[in-house]
């Protein structure tokens, strides 16, 4: 039995990927190794989103490559989004890299490590890398938006949403068999899941049947476009039993003339009332959010407006990110650029605006009650770490209770204290 290991950097639907190969090649008599230094066989699964994560990427690859050059492995691979847009670059850079493979060949990175001649069947053997109790479920690859600043479509091309049975049948597996007990529903846009199937199915759909599913507890839902926004969703959201009153909704910015530049529609008063609709009709609702700030012509103005706009609205979560200029997109032949001590001034002020909104949002908290999903147990520090479903896994919020808890269950924790970002709360006894 060949010894893998994988090492997954990027996005959620990356780690999807990812989890689909380990799977894989667990169903063809490989034997996992969580410990890289163990194993005969590494794979790579790359980002190649912005320059920070390529660089990351490609600091991993040499990393790696030096266990190479010492003969510590038998096989380099590498795969992913980097890979699908700098392949010849990177055959030529990196030599000590076995094979090379895109975003979407997951399958042919099984078949290359199989012996000659043999091939994978593609039975579904995803084999999950998160907690045990949660897992990412893709409803649709690579994206047809084409925002100015964006690569996806270069690298993983135009949405192929899956059909909606096979969607079902995951998510039967995962909550059946995996015991998951919280889905995270994810794409490029899932609110456009379906646009270029024929069977006329929407992501309405797929949530009305996902809420049907018994063994899930927490269905959340992420990566949803302002534009395309299914009145449907939010009725389904007001009644559902599993989806949770959580929103993933990536405004990236509100001055109409940045967006229209951003090749996206809206302003701050189209947004407001979005999101006025959506707080008094699903009640208890949790938005989170993204915004870009440094895109090319920010003028202090429109930056002022997005501030404001933030300032008034208030999101319960929200993330900033400073543009970064990508090769071949649109945005790339602007040329007034803003520079990077600017950007990162403004991304500094939105983030001590958040810090003090999420403060106050906390503060309201104390008191309160609140069903907790925990996802760690420190054994030397008598620490357990949770979330609401106020907080997805990896990106928001934790709340932290000083007892022993059990790892993947749920209990009711009342909270007595608070930081900016996070919680901290005992066990009600029963």
């Amino acid at each position: 039995m060949k010894k893998i290991n994988i090492i997954n950097l990027g996005c959620s639907k990356n780690l999807v990927d990812s989890e689909i190969v380990k799977g894989g090649l667990i169903s063809q008599n490989f034997q996992y190794e969580n410990d890289v230094k163990e194993a005969q066989i590494v794979i790579i699964n790359t980002c190649g989103f912005i320059l920070s994560a390529r660089e990351e990427s490609i600091d991993t690859i040499l990393e790696i490559a030096e266990m190479k050059k010492e003969n510590i492995l038998e096989k380099l691979i590498v795969m992913g989004c980097l890979t699908e847009r700098f392949r010849e670059e990177m055959e030529t850079e990196i030599p000590e890299v076995d094979k090379f493979f895109g975003a979407n060949e997951m399958s042919k990175v099984i078949d290359y490590l199989l012996p000659d001649g043999e091939k994978y069947d593609s039975v579904y053997n995803r084999s999950l890398m998160t907690k045990p109790h949660y897992a990412f479920l893709k409803i649709a690859e690579g994206c047809s938006n084409n925002c100015s600043f964006c690569s996806i479509p270069i690298m993983r091309g135009k949405q192929i949403s899956r059909p909606i049975d096979e969607i079902i049948e995951e998510a039967k597996y995962l909550t059946e068999k995996k015991n998951i007990k919280e889905l995270v529903i994810i794409a490029q846009d899932t609110t456009t899941y379906g646009y270029d199937l024929d069977d006329n199915v929407r992501l309405y759909d797929v949530l009305s049947e996902l809420d049907k599913i018994e063994n899930v507890k927490w269905i959340r839902l992420h990566y949803t476009h302002p534009d395309h926004f299914d009145e449907r969703i939010i009725e389904l959201m007001s009644k559902a039993k599993k989806i949770i009153p959580y929103l993933d909704i990536p405004f990236q910015h509100v001055n109409e003339e940045i967006l229209r530049r951003m090749n996206r529609r809206g302003n701050a008063k189209i947004f407001t009332k979005l999101i006025n609709k959506l707080r008094n009709e699903i009640p208890n609702l949790v938005l989170r959010t993204t915004f870009m700030v440094g895109f090319p012509g920010e003028t202090e103005e429109q930056f002022l407006e997005l501030y404001n706009f933030v300032k008034e609205i208030k999101f319960e979560r929200l993330g900033v990110f400073t543009y970064s200029e990508e090769q071949d997109t649109i945005a790339e032949k602007y040329d007034d650029n803003i520079s990077k001590k600017i950007k990162q001034k403004r991304y500094n002020k939105i983030m001590e605006l958040q810090q003090k909104i999420s403060l106050e949002f906390n503060e309201k908290l104390i008191g309160t009650t609140q069903v907790v999903l925990i996802d760690e147990y420190n054994k030397k520090t008598n620490t357990a770490f949770g979330r609401t479903y106020m907080d997805s896994p990896e990106i928001d919020n934790n709340v932290i209770i000083e007892e022993k808890l059990q790892e993947s269950k749920f209990y009711e924790i009342k909270i007595n204290d608070f930081v900016e970002y996070d919680l901290f709360g005992e066990k009600i006894k029963n």
